[in-house]
């Protein structure tokens, strides 16, 4: 979706009335899903990981799995992120010790750190597989006759013995899906984080909760979504390469181009927040 698009069809506006769902008498389960709208609008948004998870599945050959546990790992680290903050903001008087562009800026900084990380590891594993592959060939197999008649002769045959060996790196996805989205979830939503406020201020802080659960929830639909989108392409891809020299070059290339991809995105936010925070 394109940012001209998000103005019409209100998608921010929706984000902003959350605050209001919390101390309006209304239906429980409309606010919920007014939420989860907004949290998969939130998504949607330029931004917000979507180039992140899929550069990530294609660079480590990931399955469904590995973009199930990176959006759930989105959804419960910005449900704690959101909460952890509000609480320290309403009753800890974080806000006399520091800005909220200065802690925003900071939580991006950790952020931007994780996806160098997780880019640079992708990365090196597979420049390592890329030059890891070895294979010896040998099997064997002997068999010997031996006959009686009043006389007696034996042979035996012995081809070359052949061993086959296959060495290849140990594949682990989920340790990397689950780092990457602790980043994505890391930075509040500033429309969760006034929720939550709201419903601490009003004595409504269960609703107000169950408000941003809900709105993480969407947020990680959509990253989910975008995850299956990148696989589906990336398989296509594969399957395609066997009747295509260019779709077969760019099978094998892909997973690097998008181990540097992420390392570079990282290296974005990182940068990015950096600016923030001097500025």
């Amino acid at each position: 979706m394109t940012p001209a698009l998000v103005p019409m069809l209100g998608l921010p506006s929706m984000g902003e009335r959350l605050p209001d769902l919390v101390t309006s008498p209304g239906f429980v389960p409309f606010a919920l899903l007014v939420s989860y709208v907004a949290g998969a609008a939130h998504a949607v948004a330029p931004g917000h990981g979507k180039s992140l998870a899929a550069a990530y599945l294609v660079g480590s050959d990931g399955r469904r799995r590995d973009a199930a546990w990176m959006a759930g790992s989105v959804a419960v680290m910005h449900t704690l992120s959101v909460l952890v903050v509000a609480v320290a903001w309403t009753f800890l008087s974080l806000s006399d010790l520091v800005r909220l562009e200065a802690l925003t800026a900071s939580l991006q900084l950790v952020a931007g750190l994780l996806v160098v990380a997780t880019g640079a590891w992708l990365l090196r594993r597979r420049l390592r597989d890329a030059g890891g592959h070895g294979h010896g060939h040998g099997h064997g197999h002997g068999h010997g006759h031996g006959h009686g008649h009043g006389h007696g002769h034996g042979h035996g045959t012995q081809t070359i013995e052949r061993t086959e060996t296959h060495t290849h790196a140990p594949v682990r996805r989920r340790p990397g899906a689950v780092l990457l989205g602790i980043s994505g979830g890391l930075v509040p939503s500033p429309s969760a984080f006034l929720v939550l406020v709201t419903g601490l201020y009003t004595g409504r802080a269960a609703l107000a909760l169950a408000l941003v659960v809900a709105f993480g929830l969407g947020l990680a639909s959509v990253l989910y979504g975008v995850g299956l989108a990148a696989l589906a392409g990336s398989a296509w891809l594969t399957r395609a390469a066997g009747s295509h020299r260019l779709l077969g070059l760019a099978t094998r290339v892909a997973p690097a181009l998008a181990a540097v991809s992420l390392t570079l995105l990282g290296c974005a936010v990182t940068a990015l927040a950096v600016t923030t925070l001097l500025g």
